[in-house]
């Protein structure tokens, strides 16, 4: 590193500590404004917007979450109050795109950096907060979800805020520190309510220290303020439950991704790599501060287990372990940095700078894949689209899916949804099906397409192996083709 980071936790951060995060922030910047606009809208951030459209219909646990991007699409031109919810063939001509959208995510995400660098500096050291906050400015889960119209960086700020707040807060005995934490653990509540997932983690914290014979002491102020604060999530998350019972309902029994793939989703958006350093991290290191060491591992495979159980039974998306990438990046930090110093007098200062070099370098290869040949890691729906619009004849129908999407790229009220094979006879007129053919959670899809209708185009994302595959078929009518029903077929 150009800037000497001293390995000191005084409560004033050193000038160069300042300058290192700060010109971390500028790589973030760099990071998440490339290409922000280049991958195809995917469902849910379409979702975000329509949401905006009616404020009210938001569950009270999630509203904060929205937030962002209303602000995001409003300085655009957009005001969320006139956005026509169920017509989104409209919001491209309000200013609503891909920018517009994702721009909130992206600044959050870059001042995300600094945020947690510097909340991190007394419990880590000056010198692992820098690593953290180079780590966690090149992290591609983390520019992932900077470049989506979603809520999960400004979810992933409060609850590793909250996490740093108690550590402290248990640790000096600061009562300040813990109100930081609840009032942190609230704001990533009500951004996203699976963020209680962090209850967990102090809960195994909270009982590892006392078989260890070295309690956590929370204090009297502790111990109510978290009965308070939890109640009072506890307290909305009931009344949306009462309140609005169908948005809740629809996720028992609506299996999304297995326990397995959550884990090795995980695996793949953080990083082998790191994963592995974190581990060894947590193994061999920190002896002096052994709390620590068992906290942020916690803080790291908590949330991705707890949510791989869940997933026996409701709807459960790789998205909700993100807020454990903190944790893994902070091990990882603390692993190279231990490994820098044992190595430094012996071989030198760029030998020793050797296993952090290969993390970034891991990380910058990810990175390269995800603006290059994974399109973003998003379903090309864009791209489909726009081969439709450009070989659709006047009046031929489409289908997908998603109308919503198909609706919003070609600006056309009449997208349908993808009919099932018994109602494709029902079909009157040549009809444009635009839609995934496999993908990493479901599988093969409508293999009847294949015999059904004409295949005109495939749109794979470029990684080995494609997770997602978009396909647009061509289907005419048997009495207006031959006996296949795809004679009259345009070229294309």
């Amino acid at each position: 590193m150009s800037v000497e980071l001293h390995n000191n936790t005084s409560t004033r951060a050193p000038r160069g500590f300042i300058l290192w995060v700060l010109l971390m922030t500028v790589v973030a910047a760099g990071f998440r404004i490339y290409h922000l606009d280049a991958a195809s809208l995917w469902v849910d951030e379409l979702n975000t917007v329509r949401a905006l459209g009616d404020m009210g219909s938001i569950n009270n646990s999630k509203v904060f979450g929205y937030v962002a991007t209303g602000l995001g699409v409003w300085s655009y031109g957009a005001r969320p109050s006139d956005i026509p919810r169920e017509a989104p063939e409209t919001w491209k001509s309000m200013g609503i795109n891909e920018w517009s959208m994702r721009l909130p995510s992206a600044l959050i995400g870059i001042i995300g950096v600094p945020i947690l660098a510097f909340a991190s500096r007394r419990s880590l050291g000056t010198r692992v907060a820098g690593i953290l906050a180079m780590f966690l400015a090149v992290a591609p889960w983390h520019v992932y979800w900077s470049q989506a119209s979603r809520f999960y960086t400004q979810q992933f700020i409060f609850f590793n805020l909250s996490l740093i707040w108690y550590y402290r807060a248990t640790a000096e005995s600061s009562w300040r520190s813990m109100l930081a934490a609840l009032v942190a653990m609230v704001l990533a509540f009500l951004t996203q309510p699976p963020a209680l997932v962090i209850v967990a983690v102090f809960a195994l914290d909270w009982l590892i220290a006392l078989m260890r014979r070295d309690p956590v002491r929370l204090g009297l102020f502790g111990w109510c303020g978290a009965v308070v604060f939890l109640a009072v999530c506890v307290g909305v998350f009931v009344s949306d439950l009462l309140n609005r019972t169908e948005q809740w309902t629809q996720f028992s029994g609506a299996l999304y991704q297995s326990p397995w793939k959550l884990i090795l989703g995980t695996t793949f958006m953080v990083g082998p790599a790191i994963m592995l350093f974190a581990a060894l991290s947590a193994w061999g290191t920190m002896s002096s501060n052994n709390r620590l060491r068992y906290y942020l591992g916690l803080a790291a495979i908590v949330p991705p287990i707890a949510f791989a159980l869940v997933s026996l039974k409701y709807y459960v998306g790789l998205r909700y372990a993100f807020v454990s990438l903190y944790a893994w990046l902070a091990l990882a930090a603390i692993g190279v940095d231990r490994m820098y110093e044992a190595m430094r007098l012996h071989f030198g200062r760029l030998a020793a700078a050797a296993p952090m070099l290969l993390l970034l370098i891991a990380m910058g290869l990810m990175n390269f894949g995800y603006y290059t040949g994974g399109m973003g890691y998003h379903t090309r729906w864009r791209d489909a689209f726009a081969f439709v619009a450009e070989h659709r004849r006047p009046g031929e129908l489409v289908a997908t899916e998603h109308p919503m999407i198909g609706k919003y790229y070609l600006e056309d009220p009449s997208v349908i949804g993808t009919p099932r094979e018994e109602e494709v006879d029902a079909v009157s007129q040549p009809l444009w099906i635009v839609t995934e053919k496999e993908d990493a959670v479901r599988g093969r899809l409508r293999p009847w397409l294949d015999e059904r209708a004409r295949l005109k185009e495939t749109f794979d994302l470029r990684i080995d192996p494609p997770f997602s595959s978009v396909r647009v078929y061509y289907y005419v009518p048997r009495r207006e083709g031959d006996a296949q029903g795809v004679s009259t077929a345009p070229n294309g």
